[in-house]
């Protein structure tokens, strides 16, 4: 019984062994910034995983007041979150929209 228990641990260890790690920051994820007014600010960050589309992200100052407000996360799920911190400076900003565009409903409607 003792040499059963001692298999059944060495199995358990062995089956958690990995073959490698992939660091958060692999070429397959991006981060791009993008100004949606025109004022040379970022107010979209968006980060995507090439490959998983589920995995996408961004923040957003849906304000323009030079702080993101917002956090949404695409996956099986649509999350919004509410956040509060200063938007990047002396980044790269890409021309155009962002390829997902998440703009909330204004209070007025």
């Amino acid at each position: 019984m003792r040499l059963l228990g001692l298999l059944g641990v060495a199995a358990l260890l062995v089956s958690c062994v990995t073959r490698g790690w992939t660091p958060i920051e692999s070429p397959d994820w991006h981060v791009t910034y993008y100004d949606r007014n025109g004022d040379g600010i970022v107010d979209y960050e968006l980060h995507a995983w090439r490959g998983h589309a589920d995995a996408d992200w961004a923040l957003i100052d849906t304000k323009f007041r030079g702080r993101y407000d917002l956090r949404v996360h695409w996956g099986y799920v649509f999350e919004k979150r509410h956040v509060d911190m200063p938007v990047p400076t002396h980044v790269k900003i890409t021309p155009g929209k962002p390829p997902k565009y998440y703009m909330p409903r204004s209070h007025a409607e």
